[in-house]
């Protein structure tokens, strides 16, 4: 259903790229319309093939079917903790943006505060207490 609508959005971009593209001649509006469609059909491709996928296996995610994804046949379901490391990571990733505006007094500290807070996230997820 999900791929459906996503392929349907990625039709719809890509006809309305063609009609823009010959009624305007202008070259941005038409690129950026293209893209969308792009993104749009990419996401629907994947959909798609998870969809027939779990549909081959039987869709073990669904619970009550015994599947590696049941939470019940795995005894518990991992949640992660709550962190404060992906609040660091945007952080860093919108002090890293303003740094390409700004220079590199604020892209480096901006890459660094990212890289740090990935690395402590991924450290943190490692652990399951």
């Amino acid at each position: 259903m999900q791929a459906r609508i996503f392929l349907g959005i990625a039709t719809f971009l890509v006809l309305a790229t063609v009609a823009y593209g010959v009624t305007s001649a202008e070259e941005a509006g038409t690129t950026m319309l293209l893209l969308a469609g792009g993104m749009a059909l990419i996401v629907g491709g994947y959909l798609m093939v998870q969809a027939r996928s779990h549909a081959d296996a039987g869709d073990p995610d669904r619970p009550g079917e015994g599947g590696a994804g049941d939470p019940a046949a795995q005894g518990e379901a991992y949640l992660p903790h709550a962190s404060i490391w992906p609040f660091g990571v945007g952080m860093g990733l919108v002090v890293m943006a303003n740094g390409l505006a700004l220079g590199l007094w604020a892209l480096i500290p901006g890459a660094l505060l990212s890289a740090s807070s990935l690395w402590g996230y991924a450290r943190q997820s490692r652990r399951r207490d």
